[in-house]
């Protein structure tokens, strides 16, 4: 299968051990179940809010659980 993102566009800095271009469905399930929360602990760690689109509003989460509306 041809990769439709040549690798030297490709960000090279993380932790993914497996090109998701030829993970298994259920490698692909796994995975983007456990993105949403690798995301989560990154943004908080640099003290950084999480910042998302809920019922017509954004919203933005910070690690204390202060929710505020944008």
């Amino acid at each position: 299968m041809k990769k439709i993102i040549p690798e030297e566009e490709l960000i090279t800095i993380g932790r993914m051990q497996k090109d998701p271009f030829i993970m298994a469905i259920e490698e692909k399930i796994a995975w983007k179940k456990d993105l949403g929360q690798n995301i989560r602990r990154h943004l908080f760690s640099q003290q950084l809010p999480l910042i998302y689109h809920k019922n017509g509003q954004m919203i933005a989460e910070y690690l204390d659980g202060t929710i505020q509306f944008i």
